[in-house]
């Protein structure tokens, strides 16, 4: 079973992990051309109202999608599939209600939203966004089925279809209605992010009425077996149980990013800037420097995602050892690809920013935030398994404790005027490396995971190092050479990263467990051991 198991759990973060990666292509082709479109003002504008959307979708879905999978995966492993399938009905009706009311409140109460965050130009955008929080509800209650059932292919397609339907919708309404002013532009991008939620919302109930045959009759199967079957009340009860802990502790952080950006507008007016001035560097922070940090944390999503009911399922039968080796697997896999994610990030930001937006300004801010996608990577992965532990409380603590730090730290920092807006990223990893610190204490103490100091800080360290070196000799030598940042940018990212994977074999930093989760784990290992690749 462990075998079988943990193959199932990487199999379907790859999954993810390749969805993750087109839906992040696709972003890029709707975000960079918006960027030229509206610029800094209206990149501040766009995100002014995406932020408080955000915050309103995890008040409304933050906890329910991972509830359900735990609840899903926790009943299937106990072969009580009628109870599984329940479960799903339950937080459906749940969500949709939750939804109906944060569409309705996000919508009538735009003007004020918008005023309060310092962005008054922004209540359209809100307005726009708002019929998102239905259909994202909607899909949090599919996918959370799908997922406690560790099939992540539903997950995956529907994040595709959204992603496409935010591209040509949201990019087509900024164009038209950019005559209007930015205003209107802003707010035509964003609702394609509504559009986007619609469709992707129609692909799954699509598929779920495709595979509907195939689960009822596991259903009925189930049904024969006369196991017990617990009510809806106490479905309702326990589903609430795990998500008002796990709501509330990405609600408190989600909403200090609210304060924070609040926050930061109103401290750059104090220093001197215009409301017009302070949109277009917030513009700079949240539209060019936060999407080039966020690609990386956004793939790791998807292995916290599968963790979760992977965790879940081992620790319902109890298989203590299954679950330790889940969790230092899912520690070192998000270590080993955040880490070179991060230095080259901040190595080769005004590269980056030059080849994809045609705009350096915010090469500071990228310098600085690279940094921190190792601890956001590793907070968002420790999330997922304390949750996973039933230690829901722990995650609500630790965020709140580092939203505190951020909200302080931006206002000091943020509030000096040689400093401004560089504030912001620097408060960023202040925030996540404390948060990190508490939850690897509290993993460790809840899966008595081993964080041994050779393959989880040495080893690493050493193959990054290495690849920082070819990232900056490569950069350097070929634009010598060529002149040109499209291909020397290219260029150092690929010797980059086949540097750090050669030395990462050179010194034994993959281990044996980590090939034989992947699909076809066992030929691959065959073929690493085939030319000696593994100690």
């Amino acid at each position: 079973m462990g075998k079988t198991h943990r193959q199932t759990f990487l199999q379907g973060a790859l999954i993810l992990v390749a969805a993750n990666a087109l839906v992040k292509i696709i972003g890029a082709l709707f975000k960079v051309p918006l960027t030229y479109l509206i610029h800094r003002d209206g990149m501040g504008i766009f995100n002014t109202a995406y932020t408080m959307y955000t915050w309103m979708f995890v008040i409304a879905t933050a906890g329910l999608p991972i509830a359900v999978s735990k609840m899903v995966s926790e009943s299937v492993a106990r072969g009580n599939r009628q109870e599984a399938h329940k479960v799903f009905h339950v937080a459906f009706y749940l969500l949709s209600v939750i939804g109906i009311a944060g569409t309705a409140v996000l919508f009538f109460g735009a003007k004020f939203f918008a005023d309060a965050l310092g962005n008054s130009r922004a209540y359209l955008a809100i307005m726009a966004v708002s019929p998102a929080l239905l259909f994202v509800a909607l899909m949090s209650a599919y996918r959370g089925y799908f997922q406690g059932l560790q099939n992540m292919i539903p997950t995956a397609v529907s994040e595709v279809i959204e992603a496409l339907g935010k591209l040509v919708i949201g990019y087509l309404l900024a164009y038209l209605w950019l005559s209007r002013g930015v205003e209107y532009a802003s707010a035509g991008a964003v609702l394609g992010v509504s559009t986007g939620a619609f469709l992707g919302a129609v692909g799954l109930y699509i598929i779920y009425q495709i595979s509907h045959e195939k689960l009822l009759n596991r259903v009925d199967t189930a049904k024969s077996s006369n196991i017990k079957i617990r009510s809806t009340r106490q479905i309702l009860s326990e589903l609430v149980r795990i998500a008002v802990p796990i709501t509330i502790g990405a609600s408190v952080f989600s909403l200090t990013n609210v304060i924070d950006m609040a926050m930061i507008m109103n401290r750059l007016k104090s220093i001197g800037f215009s409301e017009i001035e302070a949109s277009s560097l917030y513009g700079s922070h949240s539209g060019y420097a936060v999407p080039m940090f966020n690609l990386p944390p956004t793939i790791i999503v998807a292995l916290s995602i599968s963790i979760v009911p992977a965790i879940a399922s081992a620790l319902a039968v109890n298989n203590i050892k299954l679950a330790k080796k889940t969790t230092e697997s899912a520690l070192r896999i998000t270590l080993l690809f955040a880490l070179p994610s991060a230095i080259g990030l901040s190595l080769l930001a005004e590269p980056i920013l030059q080849l994809v937006y045609k705009d350096t300004g915010a090469t500071t801010l990228l310098n600085i935030l690279g940094i921190a996608v190792v601890f956001v990577s590793l907070v968002l992965v420790t999330n997922a398994i304390l949750q996973a532990t039933g230690r829901v409380m722990i995650p609500v603590r630790n965020m709140l404790i580092g939203g505190s730090v951020k909200v302080i730290t931006n206002y000091i920092l943020v509030g000096i005027p040689e400093i401004n807006i560089n504030g912001a990223p620097i408060g960023t990893n202040i925030c996540y490396f404390v948060i990190i610190v508490l939850n690897l204490a509290a993993v460790r103490k809840a899966t008595n995971a081993e964080y041994k100091f050779i393959d989880f800080i040495l080893k690493p360290i050493i193959a990054v190092a290495s690849m920082g070196i070819a990232v900056i000799f490569t950069y350097n030598k070929s634009m010598l050479i060529t002149q040109s940042n499209t291909i020397s940018t290219l260029g150092a990212i690929a010797a980059g990263a086949l540097i750090y994977g050669l030395m990462l074999i050179a010194i034994g930093g993959i281990k044996k467990d980590d090939i034989e989760m992947m699909p076809k784990g066992e030929k691959i290992l065959k073929l690493f051991n085939k030319f000696g690749l593994l100690k």
